[in-house]
């Protein structure tokens, strides 16, 4: 589910582009993360953790975690990897091939104050840690009256307008599942979904940042988008709105630990660094706009054009079937490269 630029204090971090991996210190850790500016939370804890453990350092790897999990199948299960931040889509996946090793939760004492709606997306193997919610992101240079709701996508003044991220990603497949919700049909019915997207004839964006891409070039006026990505879009300057819809739909992002890996004790540090309050608050402010996962860290007032943020808004967040909709990635992808082929 995103994501160049700061100094640290301690820990020595590098992003890279996606894989040769080389472990020249015995504590570095090799982190999947988001390959863009929201790693900088990630980069923040690794600092912390730095401070406290004399050598250790983290290396963040940007990618698509199936693709990683993809790596890991090759690869017979032998991780190049320790840890991951991962949304509950790839968690699923992750847990099927057998890959993860679970977080000990009596080793992270503020895993009790989560937000007890949050624990679950975890699916018993790791720490949530922050979310990022769907929504509507338009240009409002060529887009004057936005949609409210999901089904506003297929109103016949936003024909030939609307983007749609390949079904690879969270994001697309997430918006597969929401046409399906959108039209009253189950979020598993992918079929229904993919018809329904057919029906609009987007122009697709092979990945998220493509058809952020595409929007910031006009080619489209509208899209499903991540909250977090529109609003740091925004913040450059750039013409975005964005709608939470009524019913503001989320998806958790998790720390995960891969089996075999040789730091499970500082894994465990870093989750629970995650949860401090300070981290909580940092990453919810603008640039980064994740949602937190703590109890009672309020959404800044910087954030809520974006995040759920008034008392109904956040009773109101509900989450896509993943158990159900995750298990259908494949099929999915390859319905929808016969159906948006050229």
């Amino acid at each position: 589910m995103r994501i160049n630029r700061r100094h640290f204090v301690a820990a020595t971090i590098s992003v890279v582009a996606m894989p040769h991996i080389a472990r020249s210190q015995a504590r570095e850790l090799v982190m999947i993360g988001y390959g863009t500016a929201q790693d900088d939370p990630i980069k923040r804890v690794a600092a912390e953790l730095g401070k406290r453990h004399a050598g250790v350092t983290l290396r963040v790897i940007g990618g698509l975690s199936a693709e990683a999990l993809a790596q890991i199948k090759a690869a017979r299960g032998a991780s190049p990897y320790d840890l991951a931040v991962m949304g509950t889509p790839a968690i699923i996946n992750a847990v099927g091939e057998d890959v993860l090793e679970p977080l000990t939760v009596s080793k992270i004492p503020s895993f009790a104050k989560l937000d007890p709606r949050f624990p679950p997306a975890a699916r018993g193997v790791g720490v949530p840690v922050n979310f990022s919610g769907f929504g509507i992101a338009y240009n409002k240079q060529t887009v004057r009256t936005p949609p409210t709701t999901w089904a506003d996508l297929w109103k016949p003044e936003f024909a030939g307008k609307v983007g749609l991220a390949r079904p690879q990603s969270n994001l697309g497949l997430g918006a597969v599942s929401i046409a399906s919700r959108a039209f009253g049909r189950p979020d598993d019915d992918m079929e229904f979904g993919l018809q329904k997207w057919r029906e609009l004839k987007p122009l697709v964006g092979r990945s998220p940042p493509l058809l952020q891409q595409m929007l910031e070039r006009g080619e489209i006026g509208a899209c499903i988008l991540w909250h977090d990505n529109t609003a740091l879009a925004a913040a450059t300057g750039l013409p975005f709105g964005y709608v939470k819809t009524p019913q503001p739909i989320i998806l958790p992002s998790s720390v995960v630990m891969f089996r075999r890996t040789a730091h499970a004790e500082l894994i465990h540090e870093f989750a629970e660094i995650f949860l401090s309050e300070e981290i909580q608050r940092f990453q919810t402010n603008p640039p980064y706009f994740f949602g937190p996962t703590l109890a009672g860290v309020p959404t800044p007032q910087a954030a809520a054009e974006f995040l759920p943020s008034t008392p109904a808004e956040v009773a109101a967040m509900a989450s896509i079937d993943w158990e159900k909709v995750a298990p259908q990635r494949g099929k999915t992808v390859e319905a929808f490269d016969r159906m948006f082929a050229g």
